[in-house]
């Protein structure tokens, strides 16, 4: 396993644990307790959180700023952790259209076009155009979901609208 591969899966493996402590730290019984360490909590990561907007403020600052963020955001951990306290350097926006450009030619090539109609911090609305294809509608789903979200794990929700108007019409013919 490459150096690079043990790193994602011990991400992964942290982040995973960091849910269950997470969703156990709500199951405790005694409320004093429970809220003194989600204060503790708050009080980590905002101290993280602040020490982040400091780095990206002296890294914003330096001669090869663009080249650097490109790199820290590349970085899976490190994307996770801007993300976790809203300082990445892409717009929800522009990571989904991103995304959206980067996996249209392979769409295309199955006639596919998808679209990005809108998107804010939380929300995402995306247009699919099968333009004959046959493919399940679930699987299509699935694949954009996860690639969207991929790009923009920070969405609450993505509502991609289909349009089969090609494909009625080319059916129909």
């Amino acid at each position: 396993m490459s150096g690079e591969a043990r790193e994602t899966e011990a991400l992964e493996q942290s982040l995973a644990r960091l849910e269950r402590l997470t969703a156990a730290l709500e199951g405790i019984a005694d409320g004093t307790g429970r809220e003194a360490a989600r204060e503790l909590l708050a009080l980590v990561l905002d101290l993280h959180a602040r020490s982040l907007a400091r780095l990206s403020t002296i890294i914003a600052a330096s001669d090869d700023s663009a080249a650097i963020l490109e790199k820290i955001v590349e970085d899976r951990a490190l994307r996770a952790i801007l993300l976790l306290h809203g300082l990445h350097p892409h717009s929800v926006e522009d990571r989904l259209q991103d995304v959206v450009a980067r996996m249209q030619p392979q769409w295309s090539a199955r006639g596919l076009h998808v679209s990005l109609m809108s998107a804010s911090k939380a929300f995402a609305m995306v247009q699919l155009q099968r333009n004959g294809v046959a493919e399940p509608t679930d699987q299509l789903r699935l694949e954009i979901e996860n690639a969207l979200t991929d790009a923009a794990p920070d969405l609450d929700d993505i509502l991609i609208e289909m349009d089969m108007t090609a494909f009625y019409v080319e059916t129909a013919a």
